[in-house]
């Protein structure tokens, strides 16, 4: 342990001196292990996701065999369409690049509802609609998919439909006060809600910021200023320690859950943390930066483990925590500590973390990374299914892209 410290204080020493702040996280990470998992990721996906309607698969099990019927998800789907883009981003392989642009023309003639507006949740390979609801998380992704699409390909198209699909989403799931409906009908006619999540207002925000990226719409500034407000000042709750934290579930005025099914989800701790430091390069305020070191500093003292490295699952309302570790919290928080390549105290964090994934997580039997850390799938049961890449993929990009 002290030596992998005073090696990470060493790397963010040199990173300090000679990276001037635009490449931080490719000088401290380990650039050659993100490469290899990346392409590993990507041309496993791209070999096996896209059918030949232009339908991507998102659901495998641990031998890569599809689960689900050939039925469509929106979420999945939008997820590997963005990973087919970042994988043309990294490669230049033209092949990544058609699979992206079969997939996201197939999002718009088959998921998008011309009556009613937004996305449908579910469709068959033929684009036939098995699922006419519409899904506030599921929208999330579809705008990040196109956002990308429009940033990556330059094409007017994608522009066009990205900038629409917000528009849906803002005039039909937005809510007076604040915030975002989950979701709702076809025709997105619902009474109040019993009940939210966080979780769909961050995925929003996501592709909120790559959606300005990609346009530089300053509206679109607006709409993710008001809502990283709303989640700021209204559900982040601030503690006496300079931390702070985001609950994960809130009855239908907003107020955290406070029974058995209230608890606050490291994982998206450290992935609001991430996200809140992008938001400053994409024109939000610099407060934002600010907030994202109290939620990294809550997740780091409530999350982390300090003995064997990675990420634990949850801290419920009672302050009982979840020790489980589980694939994507341990990818995020990567992500998070090498957002500050400047503390060696979060370097030497993510070194330890990808320690733990390369002894836990990495599957060197089948590829891919296992749901559950091997430690506690030896006493408890598993998923047998293979993570979709939406969250190894992020990592790995955030890595290289400042290699390009």
């Amino acid at each position: 342990m002290l030596r992998r410290a005073a090696l990470a204080c060493c790397l963010a020493l040199l990173a300090a001196c000679d990276d001037g702040g635009a490449g931080g996280a490719a000088s401290v990470a380990n650039v050659e292990w993100h490469r290899q998992d990346l392409n590993a990721q990507i041309s496993r996906w791209q070999a096996i996701a896209p059918t030949p309607s232009g339908l991507m698969l998102g659901e495998f099990d641990r031998n890569w065999k599809p689960t689900a019927n050939g039925a469509g998800d929106l979420t999945l789907h939008s997820r590997v369409v963005y990973t087919m883009l970042v994988g043309y981003e990294a490669s230049g392989d033209q092949r990544y690049l058609e699979a992206a642009r079969r997939g996201t023309d197939f999002m718009l003639e088959h998921f998008r509802d011309r009556e009613f507006g937004g996305f449908y949740q579910r469709v068959d390979a033929t684009g036939k609609v098995i699922g006419a609801h519409k899904n506030a998380y599921g929208h999330a992704f579809a705008l990040l998919a196109l956002s990308h699409a429009a940033r990556v390909t330059g094409e007017a198209k994608y522009k066009e439909a990205a900038l629409a699909a917000w528009r849906d989403i803002r005039d039909k799931l937005r809510e007076p006060g604040g915030g975002l409906r989950m979701g709702g009908p076809r025709d997105f006619m619902t009474g109040p809600s019993k009940g939210y999540s966080q979780n769909h207002l961050m995925h929003m925000f996501e592709a909120q910021l790559a959606l300005i990226e990609a346009t530089g719409d300053q509206s679109v500034v607006a709409d993710a200023r008001e809502l990283g407000d709303f989640v700021l000042n209204k559900l982040m709750q601030g503690l006496p320690t300079g931390g702070a934290y985001i609950p994960e579930w809130y009855d239908g005025n907003w107020q955290p859950l406070k029974d058995g099914n209230g608890y606050i989800d490291i994982g998206h701790q450290f992935e609001w943390s991430h996200l809140l430091r992008t938001a400053e390069r994409r024109g939000l305020p610099p407060i934002y930066t600010d907030v994202a070191d109290r939620l990294l500093k809550y997740a780091v003292a409530n999350g982390y483990d300090e003995q064997d490295g990675g990420i634990y699952a949850r801290v419920y309302a009672n302050g009982e925590v979840d020790r489980r570790k589980l694939w994507w919290p341990q990818a995020e928080a990567m992500r998070a500590f090498l957002a500050v390549p400047e503390r060696p105290d979060m370097v030497r964090r993510y070194q330890e973390t990808q320690e733990l994934v390369d002894k836990e997580f990495l599957d060197h039997e089948h590829g891919g990374w296992l749901i559950g850390a091997r430690k506690n799938c030896s006493t408890a049961d598993c998923s047998k299914l293979q993570p979709d890449p939406y969250h190894l993929v992020g990592l790995h990009w955030t890595v290289l892209s400042t290699k390009q």
